[in-house]
């Protein structure tokens, strides 16, 4: 039998899903990019944002982004 997950929810219950777009609200400017990797478990998200001429991958807390 396969458990069903809650997905991970932003501070206003939008879903939280690889390939959304993220405000990330716990970071001075307040960068925007794209979820790619959603650890449940963990309640983090990775999200890469735009930089320059190339990007950068983090990690947030699902209490540190924002939906868009």
């Amino acid at each position: 039998m396969k458990a069903s997950r809650e997905r991970l929810l932003d501070r206003n219950g939008r879903p939280l899903v690889s390939g959304a777009k993220v405000k990330v609200i716990g970071e001075d400017g307040q960068p925007v990019g794209t979820v790619v990797r959603v650890l449940d478990d963990y309640a983090v998200v990775t999200v890469v944002i735009p930089e320059g001429r190339g990007q950068i991958e983090r990690m947030y807390r699902v209490a540190d982004v924002e939906a868009t």
